[in-house]
C-alpha cells in the first residue's frame, strides 16, 4: 500500500493511505465532520493513487445507485442491514 501522507490545509495533522481509504465511503456518503472532511479531500488532492482508488468508489456508487433507482429493498432486509451496521460501528468503537 502506498505509504505517502498529506496535510490538511491549516493543519498538521497528516492522513496516510490506510486511513483515508478506509473513510472514503464515510467521505462520499457525506458521514464525516468538517475537519475530517477536509484531511481526507487534501490527501486526495495530493495522492494519485488514492484519488484513482475515490474516482473508482465514485463511479461504482453511481452506478449501483443508477441501476437500482427504481428498487426499492423489502423492510426486512433494511432493518437487518441497519442492525449490523449499527454492530459493526459498536465493535469498532470497543476495539
Amino acid at each position: 500500500m502506498n505509504e505517502h501522507t498529506a496535510a490538511a490545509p491549516g493543519s498538521e495533522s497528516r492522513t496516510d493511505c490506510s486511513e483515508a481509504l478506509l473513510r472514503v465511503y464515510e467521505y462520499l456518503d457525506g458521514e464525516l465532520g468538517p475537519e475530517e472532511c477536509a484531511k481526507i479531500q487534501a490527501h486526495l488532492d495530493e495522492c494519485g493513487p488514492c484519488l484513482k482508488e475515490y474516482d473508482l468508489d465514485t463511479t461504482l456508487k453511481s452506478l449501483i445507485k443508477r441501476s437500482c433507482e427504481c428498487e426499492q429493498a423489502p423492510d426486512a432486509l433494511r432493518t437487518t442491514i441497519m442492525s449490523r451496521i449499527s454492530m459493526t460501528v459498536i465493535q469498532v468503537d470497543r476495539g
